[in-house]
C-alpha cells in the first residue's frame, strides 16, 4: 500500500478528494504538524512557524513512510532522502519546484517531482494584463484628474495594434497570450529552443529562441517575463536587452526576480526608455526599503502575492495532484514532471 504525507495545510475537504482516489494507498494528514495557513486557501503557511520537539518526532515517523509528498515539507531537523528513505514522488506545490527540488537534495536521486505548473497561470496573467491595461489607458493620470476634479479631454492609448514579447512561453505565458490575443495584440513567443511544431499551438503569431531575444525585444511595445530561475536564465534580461526593446516598452515580470538585472530596470525606469511596470517578484524578497522601485509611480509592485486567490489555486493543485496520483496508481506519465538538468 503506498503511503501519502501531506506536508502543506489543506481543508478537509480536499484530502478527502484525494482520499476518493481509487487504489490501494493510504493518506497521512495532520493538520498541527504542518505551518498553519496565513489566509483560506493559502498552502504556504506561517514563515516563522516552528514544530515543537514532540511534534517533530511525530512528523518525521511520517515521512519515515512515505512513498509520496503532496508538497515538499518545511522545518525538517534531516535531510528528507533521510528522512523519507521510501520515497518515490514528491508533487510540489509551486510552479518553479527546481530550485526547491535541489536544495533538499532531490536532484541527484531517483525520485520523481512534479510541479504545480498551470496552477497558478491564470491570476499571474490577468496582473500582466492589468498592469498594461492601466499602462495603455493611463489610469494613473485619471486618477489624478479625479482627485483633484479636472476635466480635461486628452488622449489615451490602446493594446490593439501594439505587440507583446512573452519571455518564456510555458503555462503562464500561454495564458498571458491567450488574454492578450482578443485586445488585437500581435505576440511574440521567446523560449529555449523553437521546433518545427511549436507554431502548431497558436499561441503566438512569432515564436523566438532565446538567442534572438533582442530582436524579438525591439519588436515589441510591452514585455511580459514569466522564466523560472536557473542558471541559463539568471540576468537574462539584463542592460543590453532592456537597451534592444522599443523606447518607452512596458515591462512585467510574473517569473522570477533573478532572470532580471533589476538596476538596469531602474535605470530605464529614471530615464524613460522603460516606461513602466508591473512586478510580481524581485531579486530580493520582501523588497528592501532602500529599493528606488517604491518610489516610481509608473510601477506597479505586488509583494509576490498576485495568485494568492482564497481556495482556488488549492483546489487546483489538489486536482492536478489527484490527476497525476491516478496516473502514479495506473502506471502512467505524471504530468508536470520536473527536467532535473533545466530545472523546470
Amino acid at each position: 500500500m503506498a503511503e501519502i504525507v501531506v506536508a502543506s495545510y489543506f481543508e478537509e475537504e480536499n484530502i478527502e478528494r484525494v482520499r476518493e482516489v481509487d487504489g490501494d494507498f493510504k493518506v497521512s494528514y495532520r493538520k498541527d504538524l504542518v505551518p498553519p495557513p496565513r489566509w483560506e486557501g493559502d498552502v504556504v503557511g506561517e514563515a516563522d512557524w516552528r514544530r515543537t520537539d514532540a511534534q517533530n518526532e511525530e512528523f518525521l515517523g511520517l515521512l519515515a513512510e512515505a512513498e509520496i509528498l503532496l508538497d515538499f515539507p518545511r522545518g525538517l531537523s534531516k535531510p528528507l532522502t533521510e528522512a523519507a528513505p521510501k520515497l518515490r514522488w514528491i508533487q510540489g506545490g509551486m510552479a518553479g519546484a527546481g530550485p526547491v527540488a535541489r536544495n533538499f537534495g532531490i536532484l541527484e536521486t531517483d525520485i520523481v517531482v512534479t510541479t504545480a505548473s498551470g496552477v497558478f497561470s491564470n491570476p499571474l496573467a490577468e496582473f500582466v494584463l492589468a498592469g498594461m491595461l492601466s499602462h495603455a489607458k493611463d489610469f494613473e493620470r485619471l486618477r489624478k484628474r479625479k482627485e483633484s476634479k479636472k476635466w480635461s479631454e486628452e488622449e489615451t492609448g490602446t493594446l490593439e495594434g501594439k505587440t507583446l514579447c512573452i519571455i518564456g512561453t510555458g503555462s503562464i505565458g500561454k495564458a498571458i497570450s491567450e488574454r492578450a490575443r482578443p485586445f488585437g495584440m500581435k505576440v511574440l513567443g521567446v523560449k529555449r529552443t523553437v521546433r518545427k511544431d511549436d507554431e502548431a499551438h497558436g499561441y503566438a503569431d512569432e515564436l523566438y529562441s532565446t538567442e534572438d531575444l533582442h530582436a524579438a525585444l525591439g519588436e515589441s511595445d510591452y514585455v511580459a517575463v514569466t522564466l523560472p530561475y536557473t542558471e541559463s536564465t539568471e540576468n537574462l534580461v539584463d542592460a543590453a536587452a532592456m537597451d534592444a526593446m522599443k523606447p518607452g516598452a512596458y515591462f512585467a515580470n510574473v517569473g522570477r526576480g533573478a532572470v532580471v538585472d533589476e538596476d538596469a530596470l531602474v535605470e530605464r525606469l529614471r530615464d524613460g526608455r522603460i516606461s513602466g511596470a508591473a512586478l510580481d517578484v524581485f531579486a530580493e524578497e520582501p523588497l528592501p526599503e532602500r529599493s528606488p522601485l517604491w518610489e516610481f509611480e509608473n510601477v506597479i509592485i505586488s509583494p509576490h502575492s498576485t495568485d494568492n486567490v482564497p481556495r482556488l489555486m488549492e483546489e487546483k493543485l489538489v486536482e492536478l495532484f489527484c490527476e497525476n496520483l491516478r496516473r502514479y496508481l495506473g502506471g502512467k506519465k505524471l504530468r508536470n514532471v520536473l527536467d532535473k538538468e533545466l530545472l523546470y
